[in-house]
């Protein structure tokens, strides 16, 4: 994600994104919150061809101001509380949009489960703990020169990539 999309994603929401998720979620949204959404965000979503509704907004505020990666049950119950008519689906739909917008970033938990956060600032991938789920990101990325070099190899102009790693944090290690 470019740095001037960041700039304007932290500045509208205040992120406070933290690498050592906390067990706890802050508060949610309240309803009169979520009709408000800033110009830069509201382009965002214009430039992306998208809706900016209500519940595409709920849930990236939800997340914004979650202090740990949300599993789309724990967005879903957050989303209730302030929408409660919101549906099941239409929070897989806007975590999909919110993705597409790279607003939001997915992380693949070892259970096949997935979680969600906001997209964090710069170019990062997230470590998972097999024991507690809990993630962390890192910046380092082996994977730039390893593309380079695949790129004269192959031929592909590669574009993205994905990397994620799983091992056992500190704390479960110790128990």
């Amino acid at each position: 994600m470019n740095s001037k999309k960041n700039s304007v994603i932290n500045s509208t929401f205040d992120f406070k994104y933290l690498s050592k998720p906390s067990p706890h979620v802050v508060a949610g949204p309240d309803a009169n919150s979520i009709g408000r959404a800033s110009k830069e965000i509201k382009t965002i979503f214009r430039r992306g061809r998208l809706k900016c509704t209500p519940q595409r907004l709920a849930v990236l505020d939800i997340l914004q101001k979650s202090m740990k990666h949300l599993s789309i049950t724990e967005v879903y119950k957050g989303v209730k509380k302030i929408l409660p008519r919101t549906g099941l689906a239409t929070i897989y739909r806007a975590l999909e949009a919110l993705e597409k917008l790279g607003l939001v970033v997915r992380v693949h938990l070892e259970d096949s489960c997935q979680s969600y956060v906001v997209a964090p600032s710069g170019h990062q991938h997230p470590i998972v703990c097999l024991e507690c789920n809990r993630v962390v990101d890192f910046a380092e990325c082996p994977i730039e020169d390893i593309s380079r070099g695949l790129s004269r190899k192959t031929g592909f102009m590669i574009q993205q990539h994905f990397l994620q790693l799983f091992g056992r944090c500190r704390e479960c290690r110790t128990l």
